[in-house]
């Protein structure tokens, strides 16, 4: 365990699956073997339990679920072989895996949500630290750490990468939480066949004691998560992709309103194509009627994407903040999945890794003296290009040379873009619903090292996890083409509500007589999140509500939503701009807490009698349980 956290270890155990595995022996692949000198990946979910479940029920009711899960995933069970003719396989034979009960009661969930760069505490709430996956030969393939924190509960996976790249990685973790929370079917079932282009009959040879990786562990290196809203990642999107918003003088109706009809995910939103905008949102749309220019045709290349445009973005700021000679070479790596671009594909859940690391290279000069859609269109050439030919080309390119993926910042000049926004990393329900937070831990981190994390609030946030150099990171984090479009999560108490929130004042209808809750110009979107058997109150269920009324017009009759209408192990995701009766406490440092989520900035306004609660900083938006019953 890392030095860095007062982390006290209560039990340790080997956790067996429920059932004897059947599979046979999984032969290593060519995505696989070039793994073996990696760290296990450590990634996992910051939690607040029930408060009435005692912990040491908890932590049984885990290794239980545990057992079960690893019934569906033998190869994480297993351990390493390697034949006379050097092939390295996984033995499924039910060796089990490291289970650990940890307590850090002097650690907060805000000591790890709150600092702005990640705290050296979180290298500590995972198991197997620089332990390197060629070590499944006499380590487990699979820990898991629980943690039990001052007020939350941190549930940590280490996965030997050789076994499992993101995708088999998450579906691991989520089928664990779908067990945990009693679903008996569960809903993605791994896919164990050994019969493609990736089984090949090259040999790796690795040295003597194993291979290691290939960066310098001991380099200092910064670490900070960047968020990005839905809405700077599509403005993005449109700048990198020429389109631009232009106003008109005249037709100030149908426009904006299909607009954000299009880009709102509120199912009770209906608008007619032909529709005029409300009274309410007139003054708010006059002058100012959205319309996007139309794409140049580009017939060699497909649009290029928001996650492309955010990658071209912090290329930029990195090679600026390394402040590179002109002609030197800059590289910009992206992990691809590969499972559908091969002919014939793989199924979706394929369990292994079917990843490749594709380059684009470019000068110094050029990244920076070029603009932003030039550097993303060289990715999106890249990534298009990497199809099923491309991947054979790479597979024989390896079995040519067999050897161990090069990780790491060689030359400088290197970035290195892995895990993927679209991973369901928030999915992960045990039955104390979604995690606060995600975070990973100190496994494969050098400088120029970036994980892509879909944002906890979802509707297309991303947080980026960036690694880099100390001298690096200050660089882009004083970077104005980079830090504009960033998700602030401090807001200093003198700022004021904003043009919009004083323009949301203005819309309100002064008949609403319950609590609202108006999103600041940096809080525009949210979810609400309400799942079955909600409660607030100990002891009871199904007892929790919402009020809900209509994204675009405040004088819409409001929609009560009960827990009790919600199916069972889904949950009801509402994009809304108006209002939500909210539950609200107040933290131990006067922080306003909206359903156990932080606002950062709030300003209480007394409207007759509306309560209007502004805030900036992600938050979940809050239910209230119903008194009446």
């Amino acid at each position: 365990m890392s030095s860095a956290t007062s982390l006290t270890v209560v039990s340790q155990c080997n956790v067996f699956p429920d059932k004897k595995s059947n599979l046979e022996d999984l032969k290593l692949s060519v995505c696989d073997l070039p793994m073996l000198s990696c760290h296990y990946i450590q990634k996992g979910g910051l939690f607040i339990p029930h408060p009435t479940l005692p912990i040491d029920s908890l932590i049984s009711h885990l290794k239980q679920s545990l057992s079960q899960t690893l019934s569906h995933f033998p190869p994480l069970a297993g351990r390493f072989s390697t034949d006379s003719n050097g092939y390295i396989y996984i033995t499924c034979n039910d060796a089990g895996v490291d289970f650990i009960h940890a307590t850090a009661y002097s650690i907060s969930t805000q000591d790890i949500l709150c600092p702005l760069h990640v705290p050296d505490c979180v290298r500590g709430l995972f198991a197997f630290e620089s332990t390197v996956s060629y070590q499944g030969h006499y380590k487990p393939i699979l820990a898991v750490q629980v943690t039990e924190l001052a007020d939350g509960v941190f549930v940590g996976c280490s996965v030997n990468h050789s076994v499992a790249d993101g995708t088999s990685f998450w579906n691991f973790f989520n089928t664990f939480s779908e067990v945990s929370r009693g679903i008996k079917k569960i809903s993605r079932q791994p896919d164990f066949s050994r019969n493609s282009i990736l089984i090949s009959e090259a040999v790796l040879k690795v040295p003597q004691g194993g291979p290691q990786v290939t960066f310098n562990e001991n380099d200092p290196i910064c670490e900070r998560i960047f968020s990005f809203s839905r809405e700077a990642i599509l403005k993005l999107k449109s700048k990198v992709n020429d389109k631009k918003w232009r106003k008109k003088s005249d037709n100030t109706n149908v426009d904006a309103v299909e607009l954000m009809g299009k880009q709102s995910n509120d199912t009770l939103l209906q608008i007619h194509s032909k529709g005029k905008v409300t009274a309410i949102l007139e003054s708010w749309f006059k002058n100012a009627d959205l319309k996007s220019q139309e794409m140049e045709s580009n017939l060699s290349m497909g649009e290029i994407s928001s996650f492309q445009s955010l990658c071209a973005l912090l290329w930029r700021a990195v090679t600026r903040a390394r402040k590179l000679n002109p002609s030197k070479t800059t590289t910009f790596r992206m992990a691809v999945n590969c499972r559908h671009r091969l002919s014939p594909k793989l199924e979706t859940l394929y369990f292994g890794n079917a990843i490749q690391s594709v380059p684009t290279h470019a000068s110094a000069g050029d990244v920076l003296s070029r603009d932003l859609h030039w550097c993303a269109e060289q990715l999106n050439k890249s990534i298009a290009a990497h199809n099923n030919e491309m991947i054979r080309r790479f597979i024989e390119d390896w079995e040519s040379n067999p050897r161990c993926f090069p990780l790491g910042n060689l030359d400088g000049a290197s970035m290195t873009m892995g895990s993927s926004p679209r991973f369901p990393m928030y999915d992960n329900d045990f039955g104390w619903g979604p995690p606060l937070a995600v975070r990973s831990g100190k496994a494969n981190k050098f400088d120029g090292k970036i994980s892509a994390f879909p944002g906890r609030e979802g509707n297309g946030t991303v947080d980026l996890e960036v690694v880099l150099a100390p001298e690096a990171m200050a660089g882009i984090e004083s970077d104005h083409e980079f830090m504009q479009n960033i998700r602030n999560k401090k807001v200093s108490n003198d700022v004021a509500m904003g043009e919009f929130g004083e323009m949301m004042i203005e819309m309100m209808s002064e008949d609403i007589a319950f609590t609202v809750s108006v999103p600041s110009h940096k809080a525009f979107e949210r979810d609400l999140r309400l799942q079955v058997d909600d409660s607030l109150v100990a002891g009871t269920r199904n007892d929790t509500y919402a009020v809900v009324s209509r994204t675009l017009g405040f004088s819409a009759v409001p929609r009560t939503l009960f827990s009790t209408t919600v199916p069972s192990g889904k949950e009801v995701f509402y994009d809304s701009l108006s209002g939500f009766t909210v539950y609200i406490s107040e933290d131990v440092d006067g922080m306003l807490v909206v359903k156990r989520i932080r606002s950062e900035k709030v300003d209480l306004i007394k409207r007759r009698e509306i309560v209007l609660h502004v805030m900036d900083g992600g938050f979940e938006q809050a239910v209230q349980p119903d008194y009446t019953k």
